[in-house]
């Protein structure tokens, strides 16, 4: 009994000190005079067009005087420029023997490009019945090739989940329906 009384004893002060730290906390909050929010001012908004576009600076034309009075500008006569010849097709200096030159290719119609399939399908099949070069010549290279996967992990988790069939037999004998009534999260066997 000493103990149980010990315990309760215990519950009693942990609940009186929680009542009286909240009966604490709410005394405060409520003797703290509430925050003074000042009143909002009207705002006043005027809308004022554009100022109107300064005025374009007038261009005063000068009165043409007579003829006379202009002065005459004279044709400069045309110099031709000198011309320097050269020689169309070059013959190198010396010929560099590091150097290869290719024969122009003859000029054809460019042709349409075209996609070949079967020649595709055959680099394919070429490329899916090789190893991968970087496993040739080591160990690890000596070991078959796993199986392609059919099916994905999750399809056979889903494959597994599926719920027996009840009339192949009740879980728990003569307490079997019972235990099917029982079953809230309808997980046991399909009906």
């Amino acid at each position: 009994m000493d103990d149980a009384g010990r315990i309760n004893r215990r519950i009693a002060a942990a609940i009186a000190l929680s009542l009286a730290v909240h009966a604490l906390v709410l005394t405060l909050g409520r003797s703290a005079p509430p925050p003074t929010v000042a009143t909002p001012r009207p705002i006043a908004v005027r809308l004022r067009p554009p100022p109107p576009p300064p005025p374009a600076p007038r261009v005063e034309e000068a009165a043409p005087t007579s003829p006379a009075a202009r002065p005459v500008q004279r044709a400069k006569p045309h110099r031709p420029r000198p011309v320097i010849a050269v020689d169309p097709t070059p013959e190198p200096a010396q010929s560099d023997p590091l150097t290869v030159q290719q024969a122009p290719e003859p000029a054809s119609e460019p042709e349409a490009p075209h996609f070949d399939r079967e020649a595709a399908h055959r680099m394919a099949r070429s490329l899916a019945n090789i190893r991968d070069p970087a496993k040739e010549g080591t160990a690890i290279g000596q070991f078959p090739e796993k199986p392609l996967e059919t099916e994905s992990r999750a399809a056979r988790a889903i494959g597994a989940a599926k719920r027996r069939d009840c009339k192949d037999g009740l879980p728990g004998g003569l307490l079997g329906p019972l235990l099917i009534l029982a079953d809230k999260k309808d997980s046991g066997c399909k009906w």
